[in-house]
């Protein structure tokens, strides 16, 4: 008779504590290469490229996760990830060399023009790169 009270807890136990499925991704990928214009608060004007990933594992009903990678023109390179609410970006970057401690947070409405263009609009806030500093880039997919 314990036996089978300790089974009837365990089984009851194992679907209390079970996670629930995730949705499948349901949201518009907007995985892709993307060229990029820009003003610095430091810099000043900047061009650059982004290539971004959906990372398809994390991604679930409209959410996207992504990573990204952003090169500026002079090959300055940062690793960023970003997470999409339907059609705007929450965005992380931070540049590959950590000593130079420039690194921030962003967000980007994304649209598309008339003829079904992609872009991205980000304003940033990099709270440690020579005392703060704070840009927008607008990034059009190619």
């Amino acid at each position: 008779m314990f036996n089978k009270i300790i089974a009837t807890l365990a089984f009851v136990s194992l679907h209390a504590f079970a996670q629930p499925a995730l949705a499948s991704f349901t949201g518009t990928d907007y995985s892709g290469h993307y060229t990029c214009k820009g003003n610095d608060s430091h810099i000043g004007e900047f061009t650059g490229t982004v290539e971004m990933k959906l990372d398809s594992g994390q991604s679930t009903g409209e959410h996207g996760a992504y990573t990204f990678k952003l090169t500026l023109a002079d090959n300055s390179e940062y690793d960023g990830f970003a997470a999409a609410n339907s059609n705007s970006l929450a965005m992380y970057f931070a540049h590959k060399d950590p000593t130079l401690k420039d690194y921030g947070v962003g967000i980007a409405p994304i649209q598309s023009d008339a003829e079904g263009k992609i872009s991205f609009t980000k304003y940033y806030y990099a709270p440690e790169y020579q005392d703060g500093g704070h840009g927008t880039e607008v990034c059009v997919k190619s």
